[in-house]
Parts: structure tokens; sequence; C-alpha cells
């Protein structure tokens, strides 16, 4: 069994062939998928689709980083209160707030740092009060996201998602207890790559982040015919890791499975 931690399976490309997409997951293995939101509407997508596919798809509901410069900082806090509403209609299919976090990837998100900081705190809040992990989205702003963490009065729990910082990162977010997973940025980053292998076993998650960070080639091309990332590419992502960790294959898949189960209670 493969646990697909990170699929944003309420996109509108998988609108017209869901049930094809999550069929051909599970003939490949993958049993379990945990999908993100990254504001109210698509939180509560994510919710629709853990009733519909119940035992398979798990919600995760958050305001994304990147709605800082969406939206106004009143539809933010509207949509936090609308966000604390959903979890408490809907607890039984929501296994984690996310995805939340910080960004600095753009001048413009980097303006708004401290307000993306704030909301990322009342969302580890909201996580802690409801005994939920966080997913973490952290871009070119690891510092900035630590900085919030570190002043919980309670250390969070959770997973940094798409993990794409240095050694001395990775070595400070597993310093705080985080999972930690990598998606298609092992197959064109030799940097990320080499963390993939000091990732401690009980600490290693499977993602694909669907339908982004599609796998590709040496040369950068798509591994698939198809441009579109799916959860059935957690397997090659997985046989990847294996090999870098120096890990049999269903070691691997035992034990990221685990670990998700653990975290998530999926």
């Amino acid at each position: 069994m493969f646990i697909d931690t990170h699929a944003h399976m309420w996109w509108f490309s998988f609108d017209k062939d869901r049930d094809q997409v999550l069929a051909h997951a599970e003939a490949s293995g993958v049993t379990k998928i945990i999908v993100p939101g990254t504001d109210l509407k698509t939180s509560k997508l994510a919710v629709e689709l853990a009733k519909k596919y119940k035992g398979k798809i798990f919600a995760a509901v958050g305001i994304h980083p990147e709605e800082s410069i969406i939206n106004k900082q009143t539809d933010l806090q509207d949509q936090l209160t609308r966000i604390k509403e959903l979890i408490d209609e809907n607890r039984e299919y929501i296994v984690a707030v996310g995805e939340v976090g910080t960004d600095a990837y753009t001048d413009e998100l980097k303006s708004v740092l401290p307000l993306q900081q704030d909301f990322f705190r009342r969302q580890i809040e909201i996580a802690q009060e409801y005994g939920l992990p966080v997913i973490v989205h952290t871009r070119n702003s690891l510092t900035e996201t630590l900085e919030v963490i570190d002043q919980m009065q309670v250390e969070p729990k959770g997973q940094f998602h798409c993990f794409s910082n240095d050694e001395e990162g990775l070595r400070e977010v597993l310093k705080r207890g985080f999972s930690v997973s990598f998606a298609g940025n092992i197959t064109w980053s030799k940097r990320v790559r080499r963390l993939v292998e000091l990732v401690p076993n009980d600490k290693l998650l499977l993602e694909t982040d669907s339908p982004l960070m599609m796998p590709r080639d040496s040369r950068g091309e798509p591994l698939m015919d198809n441009l579109r990332n799916e959860p059935i590419n957690v397997t090659i992502l997985a046989r990847l890791q294996a090999e870098l960790r120096g890990q049999p294959l269903k070691a691997l898949e035992i034990q990221t499975s685990a670990n998700a189960i653990e975290l998530f209670r999926v």
C-alpha cells in the first residue's frame, strides 16, 4: 500500500476522469490519498471528495500563503472563520490543516510576509485546537516559516511538503519533529535529490503534489505522455527514493505508509 499525502484532486483537470485516475492509482497500490485545499472553496471541494470517496480520499483544509496577494485581509479573516466552521461540521473527513505556511518566491509575496506569518500562526492554532497536524508550504521562506513555528507555545506537528531547501534547512525541520516529503523535484534537481537519504526512516512521507510537479527524465522531459501529474506516479517517486536510500522498495512502502497513518490517522 502506498499513500500519496499531497494531491490536489479537486483540480479542474480531474473533473472529467477523476474516477479513472483514482482507479488506476488503486490498481498500482496507491490506496489512500490526502487532498489539501488552498482556500475556502477548494477546502470544501476536498471535503466533498472525502465524503464521496470515503476511506480512499482524506481532506486537509486551509488557506495557502499565495492567497495573501489574491484576497484582502478582511476576506482572509472571513475564510479563516469559515475554515473553522468547515472543520466543526466535517471533522471525521478532515485529517490536517493545510496547505498553509509562507512563500517569498516573488517580490509581491515578500511584501506581505508579515500577513502570511500571521495567518500561518492562526492556522496552526486551529490545527492544535482540533488535534490536527499541519501541512506546511514554504518556498524561499524557511526562516520565516520556522519563526512562526518557534513562537508557538505548544510545538506543532505535521509535514513539510515538496521540500526543496538545503541540508541545514532539512536539519532544522527535522529537529522540530516534522515529517518531510519530496515530489517530482527529486527527478530533476540533484540538490534536492541529495536530501532524500538524510531523512530518518520514521520521518519520510510520499507525495506527488498532483497535478503539479510532474516527474521528469534527465533531459527535463515528462516521464508520462499525459502532462498532468497523478497519484499513480507516487510509485515512481517511491522507487527512486528507495534507490537513493539503498532500501528495498517494499520496506520504503511499508515504512512511509506507517508514517502517514501515524501522523494523519488515515
